[in-house]
């Protein structure tokens, strides 16, 4: 190995060394989260399902746009925010 390469693969491996881990909720994840949270509440909805078009990630959240049928066949809207730091999710109603 030539020592210009090593040097290299020294300076890269170090700088991977050095930055911080920073582990974020994808947003794969965070669907999930909202749509298991939104499954969890009394009485449960008959579907969930998330609008991907609506589906923003920024910095620190992800939010998600639910469409919802709930038991008596009626249908909403819900808004999902996650935080990406620790995975808890926020769920209100779309206005």
């Amino acid at each position: 190995m030539k020592k210009s390469s090593l040097i290299a693969a020294l300076v890269i491996g170090s700088a991977f060394l050095a930055a911080p881990a920073v582990a974020k909720t994808s947003i794969t994840k965070g669907r999930q989260i909202c749509e298991t949270a939104v499954k969890a509440q009394d009485p449960a909805p008959k579907s969930v399902r998330t609008d991907g078009d609506e589906t923003r990630s920024y910095d620190a959240t992800t939010v998600f746009t639910l469409k919802v049928t709930n038991a008596d066949n009626s249908s909403s809207k819900l808004i999902c925010t996650v935080d990406r730091e620790t995975a808890a999710p926020t769920i209100k109603p779309a206005s």
